[in-house]
């Protein structure tokens, strides 16, 4: 990979691990190891195993105390296959302690299983015992490994263990992975006082492709984000990096956010000085309308001074008020086959601008944007909600998506048309007896939430909207509806009509 690719961050789709599991047939949501491990670590704890825990230790202790053989070699990775290594890592090198197992003879069978591990967990539990025995003749396996997002917690870990140079080296690694790797490498550095790395953490570091707020308290306390931004020359960079620490602050969410930031108001009252001067862009105005966002929404709990939300309110209301955002936009929409068009649609949104000719010109292009499906729907008038209905019975396979029932979760590449559909029907219910061919097709399709959304309209237009067919075609789904509550929904339904 590293001399195809580089050292990284590497294409998400340009390796398999041996023991990755196929994507499920209902096309359910793919929950993978790496995500489970980033969710356990930092929202619940990993579990114990005490007596994996205990029979993993008596083996490696026998391997160490004589020659190893291959047969015995060869129990041991189907032993550390078993038990998740996260439920076993921290007790079993604790216990190696105790035993006072020797080192040099434990950093081999580290180095061994890491570098031949056929199953992930075999390969994690390596890791954490060349991080518990190895030293710095590690370090590049180390990094070749914690390149897969799937062993950068063990290869961070064990790179602080190992490596005398211990910020250095988790810097390195930080920058050759992208998402929950990403994550647990910057948390970290946390504390570090090394330029260049407070630097990258400003302008780089804290950016991740599961939620930049995980990250956005550590970049701006330990990059000291307030004194970057009182530097003469704040380039752009800087500026952009300070916009998106300051947004995921402002949203919040899983780590410490605006209200745990001890330097929030002058941090936000010098990036509204930088940001009013600067060049307009989407990033920007992303970061803008974040800010605006909590300030509206906040109230005197903030334990700020006096006097300091309201100025600070005022001043970036003022700022998202200037004309050269809503112009940004439109000149973005205005491209239905730009690459910036979804974030543009998203940004009108916000700032209440008129989208839905540019939306259903978008359609014309990109017919299973489900993002621009369910923009325009719920953004339209009536008149302009027939134009997008008589558009989808066009542009959609309506004849592929009568593809159920079933209890497909929607999921999946092959899903594309169906969330499109789900987004139309999803809108419909602010628009009794609009789009009829689209709640027939909704109502025999495969995915649960789709007929249930076509069935939702139904009930939302009233008695007197809903002509007889589509009672009948109630009727009919009803009679073959594979999901309990959504059949007993359905039932409900035409009682209520029959009374």
């Amino acid at each position: 990979m590293s001399l195809r690719y580089g050292p990284g961050p590497w294409p998400r789709d340009a390796y398999q691990l041996p023991d990755d599991p196929p994507p499920p047939a209902d096309g359910g949501p793919v929950m993978t190891s790496v995500v489970l491990d980033g969710i356990r670590t930092h929202h619940f704890g990993p579990g114990e195993d005490a007596a994996a825990v205990t029979a993993i230790a008596d083996r490696l202790e026998a391997l160490v105390e004589a020659a190893p053989s291959h047969e015995s070699v060869v129990k041991l990775h189907r032993q550390l296959s078993g038990p998740d290594a996260l439920s076993v890592v921290d007790d079993l090198l604790e216990e190696l302690c105790r035993r006072k197992l020797p080192r040099d003879r434990l950093r081999l069978i580290g180095r061994h299983l890491a570098e031949h591990g056929s199953h992930r967990n075999t390969t994690k539990i390596g890791i954490a015992l060349i991080g518990a025995c190895g030293d710095e003749r590690d370090r590049d396996l180390l990094m070749l490994l914690g390149t897969l997002e799937e062993f950068t917690l063990y290869a961070v870990v064990a790179l602080l263990r190992t490596q005398r140079d211990r910020q250095r080296a988790v810097y390195e690694l930080a920058r050759r992975v992208e998402d929950w790797g990403r994550i647990h490498a910057v948390e970290r550095l946390k504390g570090c006082d090394d330029p260049e790395i407070k630097g990258w953490l400003l302008r780089e570091g804290f950016r991740n492709g599961v939620m930049n707020e995980y990250l956005a308290h550590i970049a701006a306390t330990s990059g000291d984000l307030y004194s970057a931004l009182l530097d003469s020359e704040v380039d752009e960079a800087l500026l952009d990096g300070a916009g998106g620490i300051l947004a995921a602050l402002a949203v919040g969410g899983p780590a410490e956010d605006m209200t745990d930031y001890p330097e929030a108001v002058p941090c936000l009252g010098r990036y509204a000085d930088l940001i009013d001067v600067r060049e307009a862009n989407l990033d920007r105005l992303s970061a803008v309308l974040a800010i605006t966002g909590f300030l509206r929404d906040s109230d005197d709990g903030l334990n700020w001074a006096d006097g300091d939300l309201v100025r600070l309110r005022d001043r970036y209301e003022r700022i998202l008020s200037q004309p050269r955002w809503a112009e940004l936009v439109l000149a973005l929409l205005a491209d239905p086959s730009g690459e910036d068009f979804t974030s543009a649609l998203w940004a009108a949104s916000r700032l209440q601008l008129p989208m839905v000719p540019q939306i259903l010109t978008r359609l014309q292009v990109e017919p299973l944007d489900a993002y621009a499906w369910d923009v325009v729907i719920r953004h339209a008038s009536p008149d302009q909600a027939r134009q997008v209905t008589a558009l989808a019975e066009r542009l959609l396979p309506l004849e592929e998506l009568a593809n159920g029932p079933g209890e497909h979760f929607g999921f999946g590449s092959d899903a594309a048309a169906d969330q499109a559909l789900e987004s139309i029907v999803g809108g419909l219910d602010a628009f009794p007896g609009v789009g009829l061919p689209l709640i027939r097709v909704a109502l025999v399709n495969r995915v649960t939430r789709i007929r249930r959304a076509a069935l939702g309209a139904l009930t939302a237009w009233g008695r007197h909207a809903v002509p007889d067919k589509a009672v009948e075609w109630v009727r009919a789904a009803s009679a073959v509806e594979p999901h309990k509550e959504t059949r007993e929904e359905m039932i409900a339904f035409l009682s209520s009509r029959d009374r």
